[in-house]
C-alpha cells in the first residue's frame, strides 16, 4: 500500500502589550485654563468630549485686553463670553499621553469697557460701556497626560472679535489642567 503524507500546520500567535489609551470617542472631561492675553491674565472652564478624530468642546471665558490710546493712557476691556470649538488631532503619541490638537469655533458674550473705572476723567472716549460680542477663533491645543485620568494643557488662541471697538484681533496663550470624566 502507499505512503500517506500528512501535512502539519502551525500557527503562531503574536502577543504585543498593549497600553492603556487616555482618550476615547465619547470620553468627557472638564479643562481649567489660566492665559495670558499680552497685557493682562484670563480664565476659561470648558466640558469636552472625544471624538475619533479630535474633541468637541464647551465652556465660558473671561479674559482682559488693553489698548493705547493716543493720549498715552491704556483702556482696559473684559471680554466674558461663551464658546464652542472643535479640534482635530493633528499628532499623537500611540498611547496617546502627549497630543496635539488644532482647530476652530465661535463665541459671543459681552465686552465690558474699562470695567475698573482707571481711565481718568479728563479723557474723554466715544465709547459706549459695553458692547455685544462675537466672533470666531482659531485654537492650538497640547495634552501632556501624568496619569490616565489627568493631564496638563498648553494652548494658543486667536480670536477674532467682529463687533469689538477695541480690535479685531487678539490673541491669548494658556496652561491648564484636564481631568477626564
Amino acid at each position: 500500500m502507499g505512503k500517506r503524507l500528512i501535512l502539519v500546520v502551525t500557527a503562531t500567535l503574536c502577543c504585543l502589550s498593549a497600553s492603556a489609551q487616555r482618550t476615547m470617542s465619547g470620553q468627557s472631561s472638564l479643562c481649567l485654563q489660566s492665559s495670558w492675553t499680552g497685557s493682562s491674565f484670563g480664565a476659561e472652564a470648558f466640558f469636552s468630549q472625544y471624538t475619533l478624530g479630535g474633541f468637541w468642546e464647551a465652556g465660558l471665558s473671561a479674559k482682559q485686553y488693553k489698548k493705547d490710546t493716543s493720549a498715552g493712557v491704556d483702556i482696559n476691556s473684559l471680554n466674558i463670553a461663551a464658546s464652542g470649538n472643535y479640534l482635530f488631532r493633528l499628532a499623537g503619541t500611540r498611547s496617546r499621553s502627549v497630543n496635539l490638537y488644532g482647530g476652530a469655533g465661535a463665541f459671543l458674550g459681552y465686552e465690558a469697557i474699562d470695567p475698573m473705572h482707571k481711565l481718568p476723567s479728563t479723557i474723554q472716549t466715544n465709547l459706549k460701556n459695553g458692547y455685544f460680542l462675537y466672533g470666531l477663533q482659531a485654537k492650538l491645543v497640547a495634552e501632556f497626560f501624568i496619569s490616565k485620568s489627568f493631564a496638563f494643557t498648553l494652548n494658543g488662541c486667536v480670536p477674532i472679535n467682529f463687533s469689538s471697538p477695541m480690535g479685531w484681533f487678539h490673541y491669548d496663550i494658556g496652561l491648564g489642567m484636564k481631568v477626564m470624566l
